[in-house]
């Protein structure tokens, strides 16, 4: 009887989590003077900041539209080298491109599925790079010590993709404070730490990229007295400021975010630590769960890592299992179980192979990942009776 109810509930990969005063802080923003270009969205980002300990916190459009001014608030060029992890988001690599960069790529460290140093410098030693981007995938840090040494050493721009991190922490500094990076990029996408539906934010410490992501962000405008060139238009005969005045000085973008979204993430922000704590509960369960079952492997920590567990990323060994990984998703799905492969990798999407050549064994550690990957339910909100029910089924299923 218990299984039953249990399977009356769909259970997602990820999903959001909304409660009352996130419905409240939207319906006062909704009865509000300001819809969009308001003060909600200097709120939120004051909030960012002081949560991650960085000292500019930027909120835009969508986690892609983070990468993209991010890239160009770096001044990375067209001609200019990018390098990232092919087990990411295409965003990460797109990024560049839409700059006219180049995009390389590093393998993947076994353990904790982000990119790896050692393979990384063999990229750094063939080609002069301008920017790397690491992804936090699943929420573990990438080991942010070793890259900041070959950032010294190499000369490159670093950006942090931490959208899958937000709560996490690497060696007790919170990801997103940027300690060892320029930038860091968050998504607040509905299956992400928290939402905004959709929406971005970038985090940096550096009081030059944050002015000019502020103009990116609105089209490549200012409002900035100091910084106007048409004098005659910008000032009346008396040498005050025309209050209506702007200036458009490079070429920018609409990415802006409403008061809609920002209020529904400061609202959702004050919560991110009870989601942190729900969502490593259910991972310690999974871990336990699954540590008798020899065909999956459950995620490692490093020690000096907190995980956000944005993702619970099992690998089964297919090949021992008999059984291809879509019968088994398909399988689970029949008993209302979600899952997902994430992700397929980049270098074998048909636009990064037509244009660079990749193929298949380019990328061996990425490439087996991907084969044998397989994110399962986490959320805040899960019972444990759920999470119990997805350990049994998944070991019914995955087993000789």
């Amino acid at each position: 009887m218990e299984n039953r109810n249990i399977k009356k509930r769909f259970l997602p990969y990820s999903r959001q989590n909304l409660d009352k005063t996130d419905i409240e802080a939207v319906k006062k923003v909704l009865k509000s003077n300001f819809l969009t270009q308001g003060p909600l969205i200097q709120e939120f980002e004051k909030s960012f900041a002081k949560y991650v300990n960085s000292k500019y916190a930027i909120a835009c459009a969508t986690g892609t539209a983070a990468l993209h001014m991010a890239c160009q608030s770096l001044n990375i060029k067209k001609g200019d080298n990018l390098v990232t992890t092919p087990i990411t988001f295409v965003a990460s690599a797109n990024c560049g491109e839409f700059l006219g960069a180049n995009t390389f790529f590093s393998d993947i460290d076994n353990k904790n599925f982000c990119i790896d140093p050692i393979s990384l410098e063999k990229v750094l030693k063939k080609k002069k790079i301008s920017l790397v981007v690491v992804v936090h995938m699943s929420g573990h840090s990438a080991d942010m010590k070793k890259i900041f040494y070959l950032k010294k050493k190499y000369g490159f721009k670093l950006i942090e993709d931490s959208c899958h991190a937000l709560g996490g922490k690497y060696k007790d500094k919170k990801v997103g404070s940027c300690f060892y990076s320029d930038i860091s990029t968050f998504s607040f996408h509905p299956v992400k730490p928290i939402t905004t539906g959709e929406g971005g934010m970038i985090t940096t410490n550096n009081e030059k990229i944050y002015k000019k992501l502020l103009k990116l962000r609105t089209h490549g405008i200012h409002k900035n007295s100091k910084e106007f060139s048409n004098k005659s238009m910008a000032f009346d005969k008396n040498g005050k400021r025309n209050i209506w005045y702007y200036e458009m000085s490079e070429l920018g973008y609409n990415y802006r975010i409403t008061d809609i979204q920002a209020a529904l993430g400061k609202s959702q922000l004050k919560k991110i630590n009870k989601f942190f704590k729900a969502r490593n509960k259910i991972a310690k369960l999974y871990n336990k769960g699954f540590s008798k079952n020899s065909l999956i492997q459950t995620p490692e920590v490093s020690n000096d890592v907190k995980h956000a567990y944005h993702l619970y990323t099992i690998l089964i060994n297919f090949k021992k299992l008999k059984k291809t990984k879509n019968e088994v998703m398909m399988n689970l799905k029949r008993l209302n179980i979600g899952t997902q492969v994430l992700y397929i990798p980049v270098h074998l999407q048909p636009y990064y192979k037509k244009k660079y050549k990749y193929k298949f064994g380019d990328f061996p550690k990425s490439e087996k990942f991907y084969d044998n990957c397989l994110s399962i339910p986490i959320f805040y909100g899960m019972k444990k009776k759920e999470v119990n029910f997805v350990i049994k089924k998944i070991n019914d299923i995955v087993k000789i």
